[in-house]
């Protein structure tokens, strides 16, 4: 007759043979799984993936491409279209110019800080004068060692940088900030090296002079051709004194009631009124 204890176990030998199988049915089930995952991940649906991605990328460049196109076409007639009024604005700016500004360059102007009142300075005068530019020439002396010497030219010009692009050279002692154009031409050991070079040179190395001369024609020329009624649409403001304006080109930030003064002379700017049937309001 069997005990108790035999009978379990008999029984926990036949479950521990029955759970070791359905284990190893489970280990085979997770490597069909897994197989099939991969399958179905990696050989089935992937080349679709890829194939999808690409015609997806594809048709998104296509669309760029499309769209890249159009609107560099559109940016073609927008640089076209904008020709006259680049020109507009340029005469603006011209006829707005200040031509009582002072264009003098004083000797006194071209000082040595305290520390440099014993350094070498000549002023050699003017070297070209008109109604549009002053320039004057000056040997200088620096804190080089060698070259302690420099050939420095200093002027005043009404066309201001937008207008013309003018030299403005740091390192010359003493020039006011907003003198243009200020150009160093040469350093030497000797004064007399500075003097033989500008005998030999003197305006021909300034090759921004010719594009003054232009720009000089090129205005002289607008004045002759052009008033400002001629493009009262354009103005916002005007100033009743110096008859300075401001125009639909220029970028400003205005409160709420507040009165533009004008930036030449301080005088209240006035509103110019809205056009009338195509004719500008007085």
């Amino acid at each position: 007759m069997t005990t108790e204890g035999k009978k379990l176990a008999q029984m926990a030998l036949e479950n521990n043979r029955k759970a070791d199988a359905l284990g190893e049915e489970i280990r085979e089930i997770n490597d069909k799984t897994r197989d099939e995952m991969h399958r179905i991940q990696y050989d089935v649906y992937q080349p679709k993936i890829r194939a999808l991605e690409k015609e997806s990328q594809e048709a998104v460049q296509q669309v760029e491409d499309t769209g890249n196109k159009a609107a560099a076409v559109k940016q073609v007639e927008i640089v076209e279209l904008m020709r006259p009024v680049q020109e507009v604005k340029r005469i603006l700016d011209f006829l707005r110019l200040d031509t009582k500004e002072d264009l003098n360059i004083l000797d006194s102007e071209i000082t040595y800080p305290d520390r440099q009142l014993h350094y070498y300075r000549e002023n050699l005068g003017l070297i070209y004068t008109d109604k549009y530019l002053n320039i004057r020439l000056f040997i200088l002396q620096n804190d080089k060692p060698t070259n302690k010497y420099q050939l420095d030219l200093v002027g005043r010009c009404l066309f201001p940088e937008g207008l013309l692009k003018l030299p403005h050279d740091y390192g010359i002692s003493g020039t006011p900030y907003h003198a243009s154009p200020q150009q160093i031409l040469r350093e030497a050991p000797r004064v007399q090296d500075l003097r033989d070079w500008w005998a030999a040179h003197g305006l021909s190395k300034l090759e921004w002079l010719n594009e003054y001369l232009k720009v000089k024609e090129e205005y002289e020329h607008i004045l002759k051709t052009y008033k400002l009624e001629d493009f009262g649409d354009f103005v916002t403001q005007l100033c009743p004194k110096c008859m300075y304006f401001h125009t639909i080109f220029d970028n400003y930030a205005r409160y709420r009631n507040e009165v533009i003064k004008c930036p030449r002379c301080e005088t209240p700017m006035l509103d110019k009124q809205p056009a009338k049937d195509g004719v500008n309001a007085k």
